[in-house]
């Protein structure tokens, strides 16, 4: 009896027998039972084979089921016995069971339950070959079973991913296989029909490292699309095939392929593997082209559902884009929106709209969005050039697929150099016509930084979209023309109202605001160089600047309104402009408007703010000049309320309107006066005569003389009658040149007394020059005197004492000898007199050996400097300078207090210059002054001796910092 026979015992098969029969297939059978005889047994490993039949020795088994590992300690000879006859056979850790038609290899398996199982054997083959039965009885059917679930799970989702996924999912679990994936074919690029590699994949059963690209060869592709056929391949056959190697990343033991077409058209492939060997059967191949039918229908489907829905989301896109773009009619909100919704339709990396510049023949970037701000500034394409200028020039859609090897060529100078330099951002690239009314206004252009995705319905789309855009683009444009022209009107009417204010100028911050509305600016700076009064004026906008921004908007000037580069514009800004306010030749100030935006001031603004700064120079100009009129007339009033002449003004009936107070102070309160009545007057009766007589005698010009009496005192007038306008009226202006005549008479009595001074001082001066020369010849025949006879006597009575001293001895010798050193002392002091009164160095060697005796003889240490060629000079003019030179170093000596001196000569063309210099205490002017007050008149006296040698002296000194006399003379 075995244990599944003993009475209250339950038997661990149990399980095993219930669920195998609810197995449907033999995979799901066999896998079942290698997985509860692994359980139930404690094994290592279970492996489930089909027994061959008839079953020869050496006919090989097919594993339907393995678990477990270890299974490579099966011993073949086992297998062999059981395969023999033998019910179960063991050796070591194996075991081999044969169940009906299957064969359990079990390692390491407990004996108990194996001896219960070999008794349910035959149990367990009659469950098998039922199975197999049912499966035989399915037959046909089962592709339609399988059909069916697919179609049921679905539920009619046209999702093509679900579909596709599903379609794998079920291929796979119903051949009972590890993996599938469902592969549609890339359409070829250059014909848009199917290629021959798969690219996008829906896959089951796959890890994350499969790429999902796998190529189909041109036999295999006649046979899967041609003739319509499945492809089954083994790894054991089909080794160094080139399907291996198409498969070498999916490396299958087994697999089907089969193909996905639909009305004769080639969609993709299904394809279903096992990492282990499977024996594929007829009714595996036409299960697997039945789901690949299915699947087929489905892409179908769902790609004409995508089309109607992409044309219903076109269609419903292409009317948001309508009302977007209609919602606004600002032009830089239309740009944007038409940026936006390009990148949102089309998945572009990169948009930008071109605008057509009034020469007909460029095309610059006037908003862009995922462009970097160089690109923008420096893509200026020519028309017919590149992708866009080729799309304007033709008014069509251009499409470049990959722009880097197909394109035409770069638009523009920037563009051409990152081609050049392999730096091109972009591969993809579409320009689409900016057209209204049969007129082209600019380009739209799409970058894809991969090749271009769009198909024909995509590209058809963008033309329609562009269509749009300009149509939006115009009506903005109009709209802000008349918005600008309103704002232009307003802000010139403005500028204009602010000129009724003729003497106080404009507003200039008022004028400032009124510029910038109306270039559309954001702020502004109004600045005005220093009139006559030298100060500044500065009008701001929505700007604080500094003195540095002044001056660098300054360096920044031209002839005329120019565009500023970013690092040329304040800070906060992108674009700028600037423009000069000019006053005939001369500038008198600057406008400076800015915006934070990219775009740059276009030609009509910058003609906008000629006109503006024009007007503004002319109301500035104006009123400098009205108030230059004004402070002139105040300056004239002035004159004539502080002149001495009488002037009186009158209209042109002869009212007086104006009379000075000279006239008031002359003739009394006479304004509002008639000067016809005036001027009958009875003690005007000759001025009356005398102005008849200027009015009839045009030559006298307007100008009498007369004298009037009547009065305190007679008075001569000089009276001038001039007419101040057109209109009549008159001014009449009368000098009293009777005090002219006294004070004329008054002149030439000083005059003449002056006359006299000048005579005296003459002859003091040729007194002086005749008393120095008689002074330097007394000196001379002085100095002669005492060297040729008191010298000489001296000399005679020292050689006397000599020879006396002689025949004395002792005391008497020694008292001669002290009489004749006091002697020789005498003779050297009357010696050095006579060289200090004449020195004899001068009239015989000259000037330069006489300075430098002087130098030496000095008590102050001093040297002689001498520049330019020596030459000898006038003999009154070395004794001049000797003198000079002897008198200072006199001085020095004697007040300087210094360690130092020099004398320097230098000697010019045709004159000489002299300089005594020293480091002593030095004096101030006031100290002079006190000497030459006290008695000392050494440097008056030495300024005298030069000005009557026809020269000129100078004195520089500061106290504690020396001392300097610079003598010139000709010579």
């Amino acid at each position: 009896m075995t244990g599944a026979d003993v009475p209250g015992r339950a038997s661990p098969w149990a399980p095993l027998l219930a669920g195998l029969a609810d197995a449907q297939t033999v995979p799901a059978f066999a896998a079942l039972l290698a997985e509860q005889v692994m359980l139930v047994t404690d094994a290592h490993g279970v492996r489930v084979c089909l027994l061959p039949r008839p079953a020869p020795d050496a006919a090989p088994l097919t594993p339907l089921a393995e678990c477990g590992r270890g299974l490579a300690l099966c011993d073949a000879q086992l297998a062999q016995e059981v395969m023999g006859g033998v019910p179960r056979a063991t050796r070591g850790m194996h075991g081999a069971l044969r169940a009906g038609p299957l064969l359990l290899d079990v390692v390491g398996g407990r004996s108990g339950p194996l001896d219960d199982l070999q008794d349910l054997a035959p149990l367990l083959g009659l469950a098998f070959e039922g199975v197999q039965a049912r499966e035989v009885r399915r037959g046909s059917g089962r592709e339609q079973e399988t059909v069916t679930r697919l179609v049921r799970r679905m539920g009619g989702s046209l999702d093509l991913a679900q579909l596709l996924s599903a379609t794998a999912e079920t291929a796979a679990q119903a051949l009972g296989l590890d993996r599938a994936f469902v592969g549609l074919l890339n359409p070829d690029p250059a014909t848009g029909s199917p290629g021959t590699r798969t690219g996008e994949v829906f896959t089951h059963g796959f890890d994350d490292d499969f790429s999902g690209g796998v190529g189909i060869g041109p036999a295999s592709y006649e046979r899967l699309f041609g003739r319509g056929e499945a492809i089954v391949y083994e790894h054991a056959r089909d080794q160094g095939s080139r399907m291996a190697a198409g498969l070498a990343e999916l490396n299958p033991e087994t697999a089907i392929i089969a193909p996905l077409k639909v009305r004769g058209r080639p969609l993709g492939v299904l394809y279903v593997d096992s990492r282990r060997a499977v024996s594929v059967t007829e009714d595996d191949l036409w299960l697997v082209l039945s789901l690949a039918e299915q699947a087929s229908l489905n892409i179908d489907n769902a790609r004409l559902y995508a089309d109607e829905t992409r044309k219903r989301q076109s269609a419903e896109a292409m009317r948001e884009v309508g009302n977007r773009l209609a919602s606004s009619l600002h032009l830089g909100q239309t740009y944007e929106a038409v940026l936006e919704r390009a990148a949102e339709l089309f998945g572009s990396d990169a948009c930008a709209v071109y605008e057509l510049q009034p020469d007909g023949r460029t095309l610059t970037i006037r908003s862009a969005v995922g462009l970097s701000s160089e690109y923008v500034l420096r893509s200026r394409v020519k028309l017919g050039a590149g992708v866009v200028g080729r799309a304007v020039e033709r008014a069509e859609t251009v499409a470049v697929r990959d722009f880097v090897t197909e394109g035409p060529g770069g638009g523009s100078r920037y563009t051409r150099q990152l081609l050049a330099q392999g730096r091109y951002p972009f591969r993809g690239i579409v320009g689409l016509p900016l057209g209204v009314r049969g007129r082209v206004i600019g380009g739209l252009a799409l970058y894809f930084e991969r090749p271009l995705p769009l198909g024909a319905e995509e590209l058809s789309l963008a033309g329609v979209f562009a269509a749009q855009s300009a149509l939006a683009i115009e009506n903005a444009r109009l709209y802000e023309e008349e918005v600008r022209r309103e704002r232009e009107s307003a802000a010139l009417l403005g500028m204009a109202r602010l000129q009724d204010h003729e003497h106080e100028g404009p507003d200039l911050h008022e004028t400032a605001r009124l510029a910038v509305q109306a270039v559309n600016g954001e702020r502004g700076l109004l600045w005005l160089a220093p009139d006559e009064a030298g100060d500044e004026e500065v009008g701001v906008h929505a700007l604080t600047p500094t003195p540095e921004d002044v001056l660098a908007l300054r360096a920044q000037l031209g002839r005329g309104p120019r565009r500023l580069t970013r690092r040329h514009t304040l800070e906060g800004s992108a674009s700028a402009l600037i423009v000069p306010v000019r006053s005939g030749q001369d500038t008198i100030g600057l406008l400076y408007v800015d915006h934070p935006g990219e775009e740059s001031p276009s030609d009509r603004v910058l003609a906008l703010s000629r006109a503006i700064a024009d007007q503004v120079a002319l109301s500035v100009t104006r009123s400098r000049l009205l108030r230059a009129l004004e402070r002139q007339e105040a300056r004239y009033r002035q004159l004539a309320e502080g002149a001495h002449d009488l002037i009186i003004a009158a209209d042109a009936r002869g009212t007086v309107q104006y009379a000075n107070p000279a006239s008031l102070r002359l003739l009394g309160a006479i304004e509002g006066l008639n000067l016809h009545d005036l001027l009958r007057d009875p003690w005007l009766t000759d001025f009356q005569t005398a102005w008849r007589h200027c009015l009839d005698a045009p030559e006298s010009g307007g100008r009498c003389d007369l004298r009037v009496e009547g009065l305190t005192r007679t008075l001569h007038l000089e009276v001038r009658l001039s007419s101040v306008s057109p209109g009549g009226g008159m001014l009449l202006v009368a000098r009293d040149i009777s005090e002219l005549e006294l004070l004329l008479g008054e002149i030439n009595r000083r005059a003449d007394e002056m006359e006299r001074a000048d005579e005296r001082q003459l002859e003091l001066r040729s007194f002086l020059s005749l008393f120095t020369q008689a002074q330097e010849e007394e000196r001379g025949r002085i100095s002669r005197e005492l060297h040729d006879d008191t010298a000489q006597v001296l000399v005679a009575i020292g050689r006397r004492i000599d020879r006396l001293a002689r025949d004395l001895n002792g005391d008497t010798r020694a008292r001669a000898d002290d009489i004749r050193a006091d002697l020789n002392g005498a003779i050297e002091g009357v010696r050095r007199f006579a060289r200090n009164l004449r020195p004899s160095v001068l009239d015989d060697l000259g000037l330069l050996p006489a300075l430098e005796w002087l130098a030496s003889q000095a008590t102050t240490p001093t040297r002689l400097e001498i520049q330019g060629n020596e030459r000898r000079l006038p003999p009154a003019s070395e004794l001049t300078l000797f003198r000079m030179v002897q008198e200072g170093l006199g001085n020095t000596d004697r007040h300087a207090q210094a360690h130092t001196a020099a004398i320097r000569v230098v000697f010019q063309g045709s004159e000489v210059t002299v300089t005594l210099t020293d480091d002593g205490v030095g004096f101030s002017p006031e100290q002079a002054r006190r000497q030459a007050q006290a008695g000392h008149l050494g440097l008056t006296g030495m300024r005298e001796r030069v000005l009557l040698a026809g020269g000129r002296l100078e004195v520089r000194s500061v106290p504690g910092e020396g001392s300097t006399l610079e003598f010139s003379l000709p010579g």
